[in-house]
């Protein structure tokens, strides 16, 4: 039995059929621009997310800062009012004691009134330092940064300390560690103010220093892609000082108080002032005594 091979006729292209496939590769096409699409809107809002996240941030800060202000003016000036009491009826016994004092032929009495005189004014001095200390404390107003070539302007501050005590005794010298960026927005009143008053707090301490300030930059957190950073100032001493770190700020400065410019009020003014834009102070020791202090300021907002 013969059997015929089925005959395979040819494909007839008509227009609609072209038309079909002019339509496919259009939808292809399309397909792949959406796909374009998505991934641009993708990019977008995460783009979005960090200038979300960078906004979010300034306004924590300037939030915090505000916050910090409204209390700290309030307990500062109702500090400052109490000092300010106080110092009345110190001051009568000093006036008092003056005038006893010329009245009275006795030596032994006169020398002991006098050291009890000397004790009210070095009472009355330690008043006013506190409510000078509160009432600068107490009138702080919103601090803005300024954009700054870090570099140059260490290198200018380092030399403007050294201008202000030239005594051989001392030695002050600058590094910046290569990861520092070149410029950057900082808040250059505190950190003038920081400066002048921790190296001071050293030499004061010291018969003789060789002081090294260290700036430094180092990462605290990525997030959103957005690399935060803290710019970090160390003022180290070669060799400890003759003060003593405490477990706490109030400890350390009772400790410390005769060894401390203003019995302390002048580290505390600094200390508050970092704090004020968002920044910490802390402090460099090498076993029970100080050695040094460290500022960490915020560098990314």
């Amino acid at each position: 039995m013969v059997t015929q091979d089925k005959i395979k006729r040819p494909t007839i292209y008509t227009e609609s059929d072209q038309i079909l496939k002019d339509l496919s590769n259009e939808l292809e096409e399309l397909k792949s621009r959406m796909n374009l699409i998505e991934d641009e809107q993708e990019e977008n809002k995460l783009l979005l997310e960090q200038l979300s996240f960078q906004g979010e941030l300034s306004n924590d800060l300037i939030s915090y800062q505000k916050e910090e202000l409204d209390v700290n003016n309030d307990n500062y000036n109702a500090i400052a009012n109490v000092m300010h009491n106080l110092k009345s009826p110190v001051s009568d016994v000093v006036d008092n004691l003056s005038e006893i004092i010329t009245e009275i032929d006795d030596e032994d009495t006169r020398d002991t009134l006098k050291e009890c005189m000397k004790t009210a004014s070095f009472v009355l001095d330690s008043f006013n330092s506190v409510e000078e200390f509160c009432l600068d404390a107490g009138n702080q107003e919103m601090i803005n940064q300024e954009p700054v070539d870090i570099r140059e302007f260490f290198r200018e501050k380092v030399s403007s300390i050294k201008m202000q005590d030239q005594a051989e005794q001392h030695l002050l010298r600058l590094l910046i560690d290569k990861n520092v960026p070149e410029k950057s927005a900082l808040y250059l009143t505190t950190i003038n103010k920081a400066l002048n008053g921790l190296v001071d707090e050293v030499r004061n301490s010291q018969t003789s220093s060789n002081i090294t300030i260290l700036i430094s930059c180092e990462k605290s957190e990525d997030k959103y892609g957005i690399e935060l950073s803290d710019l970090k100032i160390k003022i180290e001493n070669s060799q400890p000082l003759k003060i003593q770190w405490e477990d706490t700020w109030s400890s350390f400065l009772k400790k410390n108080d005769v060894n401390l410019i203003n019995s302390g009020t002048s580290v505390l003014q600094v200390r508050n002032a970092i704090r004020e834009i968002g920044g910490k102070l802390d402090v460099v020791s090498s076993g029970k005594n100080l050695q040094g202090f460290i500022i960490v300021l915020p560098l990314t907002f």
